[in-house]
């Protein structure tokens, strides 16, 4: 009887993997200096963050006036969000668990030591550097989005700031400038950094359209070189209708060696087209639109004519249902293909 129910679970559980699918995959790598690193022993894991975007809004406004013909019109401003519902904190970091402990065992299988944080943590490169603690899930990070980093896994941040958004440290903030010197501190071990970007909401063309107009589409994917479009209420000068863009694309890189001021060997895994997870969360249109009122005739006295245009507002909210057992699977398979191709193509060089 246990026999039969182990069964019954598993054909359940392969249909249900099967019910979600994956895009076309179309990997992308800049690569130089492969063949230099095949003597190496050892690799240092640098950073390994999967990002999860659960939540997104948008705001668009239109300054009103004077109108060509005569009359005034009023402003308008469209406010549109959309946000996941039914996935938990231990949902996604499931996920970022397996794919680090699948990460693992291709590193192990080609018989590279890991080397620990706390001996990278002797480094010169890290000696004002912060260690950092995996399996707490981040809502600092990116805007609308869950950051993950695997339980019992460590790393490094040159800052971690007042409100949780950590600092990585390097040129310009981007810590592969640090690989080369890293390598070197560690007696030429490889660095790998692992990083994925796990989107639902499409920005390309949200803001298209006359008047306060923004047009939201689902799409679950782990996202290439694009950016978050997210409504800006941290700056300290608000403008009507401002947006934050915060630049993002899924990578798996590997460095090793210093030569001058940059790396031996660079491997830098990407895609070239986003890679869709389908059948897992519902596709959805979210549309916010506003048009200022018109005043054409106004109220005059002997000397002044008074115009008062109607200001008008318009503001849209979708809650999408998630069944965290497809997100869970779905994902996974995704980050899992995208992670396994650019370990692979790197690793096999070193043979």
């Amino acid at each position: 009887m246990k026999k039969i129910l182990l069964l019954s679970l598993s054909a359940a559980f392969a249909i249900n993997t099967k019910a979600q699918t994956l895009g076309e995959f179309k990997p992308d790598e800049t690569k130089y200096g492969l063949g230099k690193a095949k003597d190496a022993k050892r690799i240092y894991i640098s950073n390994f963050a999967i990002n999860y975007q659960i939540y997104n809004e948008k705001q668009k406004f239109k300054q009103g006036g004077r109108m060509l013909g005569g009359g005034y019109k009023g402003d308008a401003k469209a406010e549109a969000s959309v946000g996941l519902v039914g996935l938990t904190e231990a949902d996604v970091q499931q996920i970022t668990d397996r794919l680090y402990q699948d990460f693992l065992s291709q590193i192990k299988a080609k018989g590279l030591e890991i080397v620990t944080a706390d001996e990278a943590g002797k480094a010169n490169t890290y000696s004002d550097y912060v260690k950092m603690q995996g399996g707490k899930v981040s809502l600092a990070q990116f805007p609308g989005t869950m950051t993950t980093a695997p339980t019992g896994y460590e790393w490094y941040v040159k800052k971690v700031k007042d409100d949780g958004k950590t600092k990585s440290g390097g040129f310009l903030g981007n810590a592969s400038f640090l690989y080369p010197k890293l390598s070197k501190d560690l007696n030429d071990a490889i660095i790998a950094d692992v990083n994925i970007y796990v989107m639902f909401v499409e920005d390309k063309n949200a803001f298209q359209g006359g008047g306060a107009s923004i047009k939201i589409k689902t799409n679950l994917r782990i996202a290439d070189n694009e950016a978050i479009v997210m409504s800006d209420n941290d700056s300290f000068i608000r403008l009507k209708g401002q947006n934050s863009v915060t630049a993002i694309n899924s990578t798996v890189n590997f460095a090793h060696g210093k030569m001058g001021l940059g790396a031996t060997t660079s491997y830098i895994g990407k895609l070239s087209k986003p890679l869709e997870i389908d059948d897992v969360i519902e596709d959805t249109k979210v549309t916010s639109f506003a048009r200022g009122g018109t005043d054409y005739v106004g109220v005059s006295n002997m000397y002044v004519t008074y115009f008062n245009p109607e200001d008008r507002t318009s503001e849209t909210n979708k809650v999408i249902k998630v069944d965290n057992k497809k997100y869970i699977d779905g994902v996974y398979a995704g980050a899992k293909k995208f992670i396994d191709y650019h370990t692979e193509a790197f690793l096999s060089a070193l043979k």
